[in-house]
């Protein structure tokens, strides 16, 4: 009887662990009916900062670390609006962002992303956005704008949030129904700070650098400036 019983309780237990598994890989039930927002954009065009800014509104839960978007649905938290900020493999996933989330997409002049610098790849690497990157990053947007054509993007410039950062607010607030608290520019943790803006015009080592990229880089370059209102060096555009 002893090991009818034993046999009886692990044939139970094989059954049930599958069960168990989906059970806790479900989405959160408040996670699913939250007001879900996703921040994605190339590594150094803002979405750090903001991240940081999206608490400024009112009964809302910003994830401290970077994930992937499906994190939206794993929260379990009270706040009726969740945010969540992408890690540096979202790109690869993007294209099935779903409808149900909205993308704060970030954009920053190109030359300043290339030329921007991070604490964890200093010692490794002058710059921290290689070209590679951010043909990845790129691609990965436009690979979403074709399989998802109908989606509402809300695209946000780095260089905006820095010289408008209330006016930014307010696009954010209408896009998502969402309530201030405090107004960006009025936000403790983040200082307002334009030195990071364009610093490649000044810089030698930055402008031989950017005068050396492959010619068909700098046309893909060319072609995300338009969009997004950049203007290029003549230089560059020849």
């Amino acid at each position: 009887m002893g090991a009818l019983a034993s046999r009886s309780t692990r044939e139970f237990k094989r059954l049930i662990t599958p069960l168990q598994l989906r059970w806790r890989a479900r989405p959160n039930t408040k996670a699913s009916r939250a007001n879900k927002v996703f921040i994605a954009g190339c590594a150094r065009s803002g979405t750090t900062l903001m991240q940081s800014l999206m608490w400024c509104f009112e009964d809302i839960f910003v994830h401290p670390p970077e994930a992937r978007h499906t994190m939206l649905y794993l929260l379990d938290r009270q706040e009726t609006n969740l945010v969540v900020k992408r890690d540096a493999r979202s790109h690869e996933d993007l294209a099935k962002l779903s409808a149900a989330i909205g993308l704060i997409y970030c954009v920053r002049h190109p030359f300043d992303v290339l030329t921007s610098s991070h604490p964890q790849t200093r010692m490794e690497r002058r710059f921290h956005v290689m070209p590679d990157r951010w043909l990845l990053e790129h691609n990965a947007l436009l690979k979403l704008r074709k399989v998802q054509a109908g989606r509402d993007i809300l695209y946000v410039r780095y260089e905006d949030m820095i010289g408008e950062p209330n006016l930014v607010q307010q696009r954010i607030a209408r896009q998502f129904g969402l309530k201030p608290i405090i107004r960006f520019s009025e936000d403790p943790k983040n200082p307002i700070r334009a030195t990071s803006i364009r610093k490649w015009e000044q810089n030698e080592e930055y402008l031989a650098y950017l005068q050396g990229l492959p010619p068909v880089f700098l046309a893909r370059l060319r072609g995300f400036c338009n969009e997004f209102g950049y203007d290029m060096p003549v230089w560059a555009n020849s």
